[in-house]
C-alpha cells in the first residue's frame, strides 16, 4: 500500500458505504501529465480562438477598405471616360470655333496671320504650347492642349469684339438716312441759279421738298458744332460725326439743339422752314468728307418715289 494512493468518496447519504479508489504512483504521474497536457492544449485553443477573432476582425476591415478602393476605382474609371468624352466634345467645339473665327476675321478684315492663336496646320508634335495646332490636338486630345486653344480663342474673340465695337461705332457715326423724307427738288452739283434767270451755280448739297415744321433728324451719331443763324443758310445746324464726316441742315424754322450737344442717328435736331436765302419751304442737306464737299446721297439709297 506504500506505492499506492487511495481516494475515498463518501456519498451524502450515510446509508451507502463509502467508495474507495486506489491508484499507483505511476497512474498519478500519468494523470498529472495528462492534466498538464490538456491544460496546455485548452490554453492554446483559447489563445488561438482569441487570435483568430482579432485576425478575422482585422481582415474584415481590410476587405471593407479594398471594397471601398474598388468602388473608388470604378468611379474614377467612369470619370475618366466622361472626361474623354468631354475632351472629344471640346475638340469638336474648338474646330467649329476656329472655322467661325476665320469667317469673322474675313468679315472684319482682320488678318489671322498676325494672331498668336492656333489655326489648323501641319505642325507636328514639336509645336510649342503657345502654338498648338488643331490637328495635333485632334490626335492627342489632352485637356492641357484644349485649355491653351480655348485661351487663344478667347484672345481672338476679344479682339474681334473690340474690332466689332469700333466698326459699330463707325457705322453709327456714318450717315445712312435722310434728314427728312421727301422728293429731291434740287440735286448736288451745277444747276440753274434760282435767283438769276440766265446764270448757273454749284449746288453744295441737295434740297429735299417738305412742309414747314417737318422734323429734321440727325443722319448719324455726332456732336453739334453749330446751331444758330447764318446769313445765307438761315437757321442752320451742323453736326460733326467723326471719321472726317460733317453734315449740316439749313433753312430751318426752328432749332432744338445747341453747340456741344451729343445727338444720335434719327434724333430730331430742328424743324424745316424757309429761312435764309430760300425760294420756298424745303431742307438743304450738305455733307463733307475730310473737308471736301460730297453728294450726301452717296451715304444712302435714295428712291425717286419718296
Amino acid at each position: 500500500m506504500k506505492n499506492k494512493y487511495s481516494i475515498i468518496i463518501i456519498p451524502p447519504e450515510h446509508e451507502k458505504a463509502p467508495n474507495q479508489i486506489q491508484f499507483s504512483i505511476k497512474a498519478k504521474k500519468i494523470i498529472l501529465i495528462s492534466s498538464a497536457v490538456f491544460g496546455v492544449f485548452f490554453s492554446g485553443m483559447f489563445v488561438h480562438d482569441v487570435y483568430q477573432h482579432y485576425y478575422i476582425k482585422s481582415y474584415q476591415q481590410k476587405i471593407s477598405y479594398v471594397d471601398q478602393l474598388e468602388k473608388e476605382i470604378q468611379d474614377k474609371n467612369l470619370e475618366i471616360a466622361r472626361l474623354n468624352d468631354k475632351t472629344a466634345e471640346i475638340n469638336d467645339n474648338l474646330l467649329a470655333i476656329d472655322s467661325m473665327e476665320k469667317k469673322i476675321a474675313g468679315i472684319l478684315k482682320i488678318n489671322p496671320e498676325t494672331e498668336s492663336s492656333p489655326t489648323p496646320s501641319n505642325s507636328g508634335p514639336e509645336a510649342g504650347p503657345g502654338n498648338i495646332s488643331l490637328q495635333s490636338f485632334s490626335k492627342a486630345g489632352t485637356l492641357d492642349q484644349a485649355s491653351n486653344l480655348v485661351e487663344n480663342s478667347k484672345k481672338k474673340i476679344e479682339q474681334y469684339y473690340d474690332t466689332t465695337i469700333q466698326q459699330q461705332d463707325r457705322v453709327n457715326h456714318t450717315p445712312s438716312i435722310l434728314p427728312v423724307n421727301g422728293p429731291i427738288s434740287s440735286p448736288f452739283g451745277y444747276r440753274r441759279n434760282p435767283f438769276g434767270r440766265w446764270t448757273s451755280e454749284f449746288h453744295t448739297g441737295v434740297d429735299i421738298a417738305c412742309a414747314v415744321g417737318t422734323p429734321v433728324m440727325a443722319v448719324a451719331d455726332g456732336t453739334v458744332t453749330f446751331a444758330g443763324w447764318d446769313g445765307y443758310w438761315g437757321r442752320k445746324v451742323q453736326v460733326n460725326h467723326s471719321f472726317g464726316i460733317v453734315t449740316f441742315y439749313a433753312h430751318n424754322s426752328k432749332l432744338i439743339v445747341s453747340p456741344g450737344d451729343e445727338v444720335k442717328k434719327g434724333q430730331v435736331v430742328a424743324y424745316s422752314g424757309n429761312s435764309g436765302r430760300s425760294t420756298g419751304s424745303h431742307l438743304h442737306y450738305s455733307a463733307y468728307v475730310n473737308g471736301q464737299l460730297v453728294d450726301p446721297l452717296m451715304f444712302t439709297t435714295y428712291s425717286k418715289e419718296q
